[in-house]
């Protein structure tokens, strides 16, 4: 068993440090050995415990016609500075919206390999499905993107894994597709992080694709989900196999509002995402 870092980044509204103490409290449920650490883009968690690590970083927020102000691109990034920071093996980084279900550590770290390890992106699994859902400023981009945006793969970034320097190249060069892009003036709308990872990992490679049940969204009409003998198993709607849900991504407050399955889930998801003592 290979020492492991649980990383996460975090800044914005109260209710991203709630669910970062949600998620870390999730980590009861990891049997391996492991630290965490967290980018901290406000410099508002201060914890003492040794196995523990916070990283202060002045992200520089946007203000954004969104009602939720939820496009903060400069805070986002973080998660790819992480790899400055891992000192063990290996490093999980989850949004702090995630909450580990069933701990299957060990069998992600022989699934990937060598490889950067994440889930393609349940409703937008090519670069060409998510321009045809989402309006994108590309201002910058054209240099970036293929003359078929169909053969370019993409990835949902809520979780992934990676090992301590085998996947530097890959950030160095997401950082520096990023800062080129936004070093051009806009608020390059619809330009998030999975953009820009889509961009690096089909030019970097070295990467694979995991089922969806290491990134859920525990929602009935986004990822399929059953529930057998009180253990969560998901996929994405192109997969054919069920696993064992590694993580649910959603947040705590959006928990009550999920679609479920059937009746019965709802007290399930509940229970298992700590939403009495974080809603």
């Amino acid at each position: 068993m290979s020492k492991l870092t649980f990383g996460f980044i975090v800044g914005g509204d109260d209710k991203y440090y709630t669910n970062l103490m949600r998620a870390c409290e999730s980590l009861e449920r990891i049997e391996q050995d492991h630290e965490i650490l967290i980018i901290d883009a406000e410099d508002r968690i201060a914890i003492d415990d040794p196995k523990v690590k916070i990283v202060s970083s002045a992200a520089r927020q946007v203000e954004n016609e969104d009602d939720r102000n939820w496009f903060q691109p400069h805070i986002w990034k973080e998660r790819y500075n992480l790899y400055k920071h891992v000192e063990t093996d290996y490093c999980i980084y989850l949004d702090t919206d995630c909450v580990i279900i069933n701990d299957r550590v060990d069998e992600l770290i022989e699934e990937a390999e060598d490889n950067f390890l994440l889930t393609r992106h349940w409703w937008v699994p090519t670069l060409e499905d998510y321009f045809r859902n989402v309006m994108v400023d590309r201002t910058g981009l054209t240099k970036y993107l293929p003359e078929d945006p169909s053969e370019y793969v993409y990835g949902a970034s809520g979780a992934f894994l990676f090992q301590k320097e085998k996947h530097d190249k890959l950030f160095v060069r997401y950082n520096e597709i990023f800062e080129d892009i936004f070093n051009t003036p806009g608020m390059h709308n619809g330009v998030t992080d999975e953009l820009v990872l889509c961009l690096a990992l089909n030019e970097v490679g070295g990467y694979t694709f995991t089922n969806g049940s290491f990134n859920h969204c525990a929602a009935d009409d986004q990822q399929d989900m059953k529930l057998v003998d009180d253990i969560f198993y998901g996929k994405n709607p192109q997969e054919d196999d069920y696993k064992k849900v590694f993580a649910f991504h959603s947040a705590a407050e959006n928990v009550d509002s999920l679609k479920f399955h059937s009746p019965g889930f709802i007290d399930q998801i509940k229970k298992v995402m700590y939403w009495e003592d974080y809603q």
